[in-house]
């Protein structure tokens, strides 16, 4: 018993010396699977100003993982392939400033699902779009 404990201490004694994430990472991050990723990056630099923090390719030349950090959260991304086919998921994101947020992202052909309003009740004025790859984006700036 006592030999367990010990190896339980020098576990957590690693744990602690040893960082989990990648330092200012969230612990959970969303995951994008598409079928053209570097069109979906491309765009989310644009619209969203998306740094690319850490990126990893196929032997073809696709994307394999990238990392793109926009404001204060990661956002991951590959290419789609036979094992891992393209899904679409809705993201909520705040942003300084949602109708010149919103009106980037029509102007760089994300399709209209609704403008931005403010809604009775609601403290934020949101609008969504779906991105080049069917992905839904609400995007909304607190107001109240």
């Amino acid at each position: 018993m006592a030999r367990i404990n010990l190896l339980l201490q020098k576990n957590k004694t690693n744990e602690m010396s040893t960082p989990y994430k990648p330092e200012n990472y969230n612990s959970l991050s969303p995951y994008l699977i598409v079928d053209d990723a570097q069109k979906l990056v491309d765009l989310l630099k644009k619209i969203f100003k998306a740094n690319e923090l850490r990126k990893f390719e196929h032997k073809n030349g696709t994307i394999a993982h990238i990392e793109l950090k926009i404001d204060d959260s990661i956002l991951m991304i590959s290419n789609s392939t036979e094992v891992y086919p393209a899904h679409t998921t809705m993201l909520h994101l705040y942003v300084s400033n949602v109708y010149e947020t919103f009106n980037l992202a029509i102007e760089n052909d994300c399709k209209i699902i609704e403008k931005p309003i403010q809604k009775k009740g609601d403290p934020d004025t949101r609008g969504s779009f779906y991105d080049c790859a069917g992905n839904y984006w609400s995007v909304s700036t607190q107001t109240h």
